[in-house]
């Protein structure tokens, strides 16, 4: 499958993850700059360490979701790429969730081997019911409405 000819993508904006990589950057710099208190170096480098992991797969995982035509899904992971056809995939669904200060959804691929793929408005950059529409859209299976989880 050829990667330009992906119809549509969808992963996490690139300034996000940079952003990411610049703050763990400036907190090295503070956990370098504290060395008078080696606890405060070590928890603020540990803080700096998991930004700069976290930017750094953000931008490696790029893009999260290919849609191609046929239809055809690829989904990038740390590991490599998984591609997926309608066949693969049991049902196209979004999960409400309403936690105490706010709601949230995320995309979920039920696939046929009881393996769920999760993924959330930071992993495609946009808002997961736009990412099932264009998924059932496109010929994939879906759920008319996923039920809301408290």
């Amino acid at each position: 499958m050829d990667e330009t000819s992906a119809a549509t993508t969808w992963s996490t904006p690139v300034p996000a993850g940079i952003a990411l990589i610049g703050a763990g950057a400036a907190l090295l710099a503070a956990a370098a700059a504290s060395f008078a208190e080696p606890p405060a170096m070590v928890f603020i480098g540990i803080a700096a360490v998991g930004l700069v992991v976290t930017g750094v797969i953000a931008l490696v995982r790029r893009p999260r979701i290919a849609l191609y035509e046929g239809p055809r899904i690829a989904v990038r992971t740390i590991t490599g790429r998984v591609d997926l056809t309608p066949d693969d995939v049991l049902k196209v669904g979004v999960l409400h969730t309403r936690r105490l200060a706010g709601r949230s959804r995320q995309l979920v691929l039920d696939l046929p081997d009881d393996r769920l793929l999760v993924f959330g408005r930071w992993d495609l950059g946009v808002d997961p019911a736009v990412v099932a529409d264009a998924l059932r859209d496109a010929g994939f299976r879906g759920d008319a409405e996923s039920p809301a989880v408290s």
